[in-house]
């Protein structure tokens, strides 16, 4: 299948950092049928034309979005918080198939009005997950799926193990939005908008699991309803209602 006739995936990302996770992201969108290209804050004032947009992972977004106080000398990327901001308004507003990996999940959520936990640790019995490289490669934890929901369509299972590179979770659920999967300890891994066709952010990286069958269908199953949306402009900032 060339790039011409897959359905392109729009990545949001730092404008130069993270190129790694950025990497990973992509491979898995590409192995899930989709034609993946690099979203930030200057590529948006070209306005590209998308089929789906998925919001990656990466550093804290600014605790101000959600009426909690920035960490001193922390260096937030305001930028890329104003493009993810639009982007969901317009994924809302025009039912554009969404998928958030890690930040953009929480990114999701406080843009709909939803809080974070700022140190899932402290909030949580038994979420002291790993903070080595090692621990952070080979730890797993199981999680609870709720049944219909579109993680459950893809996994076709109501529990699993996945990963944990997160410190920070959902406090708080934004307007519209619905818990799909969590943690035995409550811990949310997994947010739904059950009145769009695909609005879905997951706690988790499925892209660094992607030798997993599940995790495959995960992307094809975002892919394909990508597939099914006419082409859209990105709109620039403040463009979105």
């Amino acid at each position: 299948m060339s790039d011409l006739t897959r359905p392109v995936i729009g990545i949001t990302k730092p404008i130069k950092k993270d190129n790694w996770a950025y990497a990973a992201v992509a491979a898995a969108v590409r192995i899930g049928g989709g034609n993946p290209v690099a979203l930030t804050p200057s590529e948006q004032r070209k306005r590209p034309l998308i089929n789906g947009v998925l919001f990656g992972g990466g550093q804290d977004i600014f605790p101000m979005l959600y009426d909690q106080t920035p960490k001193q000398g922390y260096i937030y990327d305001r930028n890329r918080d104003a493009l993810e901001i639009n982007l969901a308004k317009q994924a809302r507003r025009d039912d554009i198939p969404a998928l958030g990996i890690c930040r953009g999940a929480q990114m999701m959520n406080v843009v709909r009005g939803g809080a974070l936990y700022a140190d899932v640790s402290a909030e949580y019995e038994n979420a002291a997950y790993p903070n080595g490289l090692m621990g952070k490669v080979l730890f797993r934890k199981t999680i609870e799926i709720q049944s219909g929901s579109l993680l459950n369509a893809a996994f076709n299972t109501t529990d699993t193990s996945v990963n944990s590179l997160h410190k920070q979770a959902i406090k708080r659920l934004g307007d519209g939005l619905c818990i799909t999967a969590k943690e035995k300890n409550g811990v949310i891994q997994a947010i739904e908008d059950p009145d769009m066709h695909y609005f879905m952010g997951v706690q988790f990286h499925p892209e660094l699991l992607i030798y997993r069958s599940d995790m495959r269908e995960l992307f094809r199953q975002f892919v394909k309803t990508s597939s099914a949306q006419e082409p859209v402009e990105v709109l620039g900032p403040d463009e979105v209602a």
